[in-house]
């Protein structure tokens, strides 16, 4: 009677941790599965490369980009997109960049200001004085290193470009940080389409002083 008692109670035992196995394995099915989704049409990580868009986003910056939103709002002026690019040796990459010209609009830049359809741009919310003066200075020390036999000294943030009439599904992007950025002021890259923007906003989550939505 023990020998049963005792027999039942291990059957039960190995059901028992079976039983947790597979519950185990479902519930790391189940969040690889949300997991595919968020990442594949919700949201996808982006780790920020380079300077070109300093101050707004700092090389090294990591979170997440909105994907689903691209087919619920149309792209707006100012927008951080990230961009289907490909980099100077023809492999997939992605750039981050902001909207500045939208499909049928003419921008151009004359003495350092950005005119849309004629008009000024004011890109004060992101454009911050300080850092252009610094980036400014920056520039003429840089120049002039290069160019120590020469009193001439030129630096600006912001050059002068001939007027770009975009077409119904083109938009003109630029970075934040106009003298290290390679955007569509550039003959290389130009315009980009409503399929180049793959995800909108940056949600930064590292380093963990710089949290929140860009």
């Amino acid at each position: 009677m023990a020998a049963k008692k005792k027999e039942r109670y291990n059957d039960e035992d190995d059901r028992t941790l079976l039983e947790d196995i597979l519950d185990f394995v479902k519930i790391f099915a189940l969040s690889a599965i949300v997991i595919l989704i968020f990442i594949n049409f919700i949201a996808h990580p982006v780790s920020v490369i380079g300077h070109s868009m300093d101050p707004t986003l700092a090389d090294g910056e990591y979170g997440f980009t909105g994907i689903i939103q691209n087919f619920f709002r149309p792209v707006q002026r100012g927008d951080i997109v990230v961009l289907k690019m490909e980099d100077d040796s023809g492999n997939p990459s992605h750039w981050v960049k902001r909207v500045i010209g939208l499909p049928g609009e003419t921008i151009e830049a004359k003495d350092g200001k950005v005119y849309i359809n004629g008009e000024v741009l004011d890109e004060s919310a992101y454009l911050k004085q300080d850092f252009m003066n610094q980036e400014v200075e920056r520039i003429n020390e840089k120049i002039k290193d290069q160019n120590s036999s020469s009193s001439f000294v030129y630096g600006t943030f912001q050059d002068d470009f001939e007027p770009v009439t975009l077409g119904e599904d083109e938009y003109f992007v630029m970075g934040d940080n106009r003298p290290n950025s390679k955007d569509s002021r550039h003959p290389s890259v130009g315009p980009v389409s409503r399929d180049d923007i793959f995800g909108t906003g940056i949600m930064v989550l590292y380093p963990f002083n710089e949290i929140g939505i860009k």
